[in-house]
C-alpha cells in the first residue's frame, strides 16, 4: 500500500489522533479489537450481520462471553469478503482461504477490494465492494482512537493474513504502537479456551 493511498484514506476519514489530546470516551467494545476467522457453518437467510451469520464454535464462544459487544469490537476475516466489521450485514457464501488466496490478500493489503473469487473477479455487478481500510476506518472512528489491545483468532492462513493487516494498521496509527497482540491458533478446544480467556482479561 503506497503512502499516497494511506494519506488520502486518512484525509477521507478525517483522522487526526494526537497523544497529547485526550480522546472522547470509547463506546461499547472500547479500544480492544478481535479479528476472528470466518466459520464454515453459517446461518441461512437474508439481512444477517456477520455476528448472526457465523455459527461456528469460536463465534459461539464469542457470543456467549460477549453477547452485546461490551468487551471488544469484532472484525471478521473472510476468504471472500476480506476484513470487515462484524456488525455489518454479510451475505451467505461458501469459500475457503487457501494459501494462494491468503498470499493475494496480503499482497493487496488494507486497500484491496472485496468480494472476489480465487480468480480475482468481482462476484456480481450489483455487489457492494468494500476494503479492509474502509471497514477499519469506521471501527477506529467508533473507538475514538487507536486500538490498544488486539487478538487474532483462526486457522494458520487466517492468522497469517491478519498479522499482516495488523502490521499495516500499526504503521498508519490505527493500532497503538505498544498495543499487545494475542495470536490464538491451536486445536479448536484450546482455541475456544484461549479466546474466552482473552475476552475475560
Amino acid at each position: 500500500m503506497s503512502n499516497i493511498t494511506v494519506a488520502e484514506m486518512m484525509r477521507q476519514h478525517e483522522f487526526d489522533f494526537h497523544p497529547d489530546v485526550e480522546a472522547p470516551a470509547a463506546p461499547l467494545g472500547g479500544r480492544r479489537l478481535l479479528i476472528l476467522a470466518c466459520s464454515a457453518s453459517k446461518a441461512p437467510g437474508e439481512g444477517l450481520t456477520a455476528l448472526e451469520r457465523y455459527t461456528g464454535p469460536l463465534w459461539q464462544t464469542l457470543k456467549a462471553a460477549d453477547p452485546i459487544g461490551r468487551i471488544t469490537q469484532v472484525a471478521y476475516l473472510s476468504a471472500r469478503y476480506g476484513l470487515g466489521d462484524a456488525r455489518r450485514e454479510l451475505p451467505d457464501y461458501n469459500s475457503l482461504l487457501t494459501r494462494s488466496a491468503a498470499d493475494a490478500m496480503l499482497g493487496k493489503g488494507l486497500c484491496g477490494l472485496y468480494p472476489e473469487n480465487l480468480r480475482h473477479r468481482v462476484q456480481g455487478a450489483n455487489t457492494r465492494l468494500q476494503s479492509p481500510a474502509g471497514e477499519m476506518a469506521r471501527m477506529v472512528r467508533a473507538a475514538a482512537g487507536p486500538f490498544q489491545d488486539i487478538a487474532v483468532c483462526g486457522g494458520k492462513e487466517y492468522v497469517r493474513v491478519a498479522e499482516g493487516l495488523v502490521a499495516e494498521l500499526r504503521d498508519i496509527g490505527w493500532i497503538a504502537t505498544d498495543a499487545p497482540l494475542t495470536v490464538i491458533n491451536d486445536q479448536i478446544g484450546y482455541m475456544r479456551a484461549k479466546l474466552k480467556a482473552w475476552l475475560a482479561r
